[in-house]
């Protein structure tokens, strides 16, 4: 429905307001956010959201957009003299590598529904828009990093619908390793050395070119990891031992930072991937997500019920810049559950 057939069946003055400010998209018809109001809601979006709040944002003009990378692979410099002492004319070329991942926008929906009495009765045109751009953005922005992280297109759609439509970070990362209790023949850390161990061995996955300056890496792990380091810490009595206990000072391993993704505790994302529970080690720019920039918000008169639906309509995409400069790795829940306990120990 067009954005001026839509004002057309709105009977709330302040709803009418805002649906006036926003911009009528050329091609359908339809309301899109203006630049404010997308602003406001992006903001909104990612607040709270650990991953999404780090990653390098892109809002896209068009459905497409290639990540370009450039780098050179192997050693440049060498001796560039024969035994005589000439010039040696067959000194290799730098392999030069020229590439791109491309963010190819999914579309996404939601939908939230509003009852006449709660806008007469309760909503300012300033209130109902707080409650269309900031409370569903929050929600929104919720579900974007858990379909960012876990989306699957292997995944069947009468399981997850969101997750089937697109593969996120977790799935398109080059490095998985896996713990001992998932792979005993060639898991790469056991559980009961603690997170230390998981650490390490995420940190030796990762490709030297990207480990080079540690403190632009972060690992970025599930609440069981967290609160197992923190354990670790405490039982080392030091006053970094103390600071732990007594409050909640950003934690790092060997110069490279930890932070808690509650995105990673999805109890539904973790059983997608079979009761596996994965942590992360990447440069936070690395991470690529994209949005289109025509976010549309139609409405949809329920007059018997004397309610409206609005529906959302977001396009959005991740990749990364580089797939081998990211570690992801795995353990099983019940390992996890029992980290926090071990770590006490």
């Amino acid at each position: 429905m067009g954005n001026e057939a839509t004002l057309n069946q709105l009977v709330n003055e302040q709803e009418k307001a805002v649906f006036k400010s926003m911009r009528t998209d050329m091609e359908t018809g339809k309301a899109v956010l203006n630049v404010e109001q997308l602003g406001y809601f992006l903001r909104e979006a990612t607040l709270d959201n650990t991953i999404l709040r780090d990653a390098d944002f892109k809002l896209m003009k068009s459905f497409k957009k290639h990540l370009n990378r450039v780098g050179i692979n192997g050693r440049v410099l060498t001796n560039g003299y024969d035994v005589n002492g000439e010039t040696d004319p067959e000194i290799p070329a730098a392999d030069v590598d020229f590439g791109a991942n491309e963010l190819d926008v999914k579309k996404l929906k939601a939908m939230c529904e509003i009852e006449d009495d709660e806008k007469e009765d309760n909503m300012t045109q300033a209130q109902f828009e707080q409650t269309l751009l900031q409370m569903m953005g929050e929600r929104i922005g919720e579900d974007l990093e858990y379909w960012a992280l876990f989306a699957d297109s292997e995944v069947a759609r009468s399981d997850d619908p969101l997750l089937n439509t697109n593969d996120g970070w977790l799935k398109k990362c080059a490095n998985h390793i896996s713990s001992r209790s998932i792979a005993p023949s060639n898991g790469m850390f056991d559980i009961e050395d603690g997170p230390e161990a998981m650490f390490d061995a995420m940190i030796k996955a990762l490709p030297p070119r990207f480990r080079k300056n540690r403190r632009m890496l972060k690992f970025y792990v599930p609440f069981e990891v967290e609160d197992a380091y923190r354990n670790i810490l405490i039982n080392r009595g030091t006053g970094l031992g103390d600071s732990a206990q007594i409050g909640f000072n950003a934690l790092s391993y060997k110069g490279i930072p930890i932070e808690h993704c509650s995105t990673l505790d999805d109890e539904d994302g973790r059983g997608m991937l079979g009761n596996r529970v994965c942590s992360m080690l990447t440069n936070p720019k690395n991470l690529a997500y994209g949005i289109w920039k025509n976010l549309s918000v139609e409405p949809e008169r329920i007059a018997k019920n004397e309610l409206t639906r609005y529906w959302f309509r977001i396009r959005g995409d991740v990749d990364y810049y580089f797939r081998n400069g990211a570690v992801v790795s795995v353990m099983n829940s019940s390992d996890a559950e029992a980290l926090p306990e071990l770590s006490r120990a």
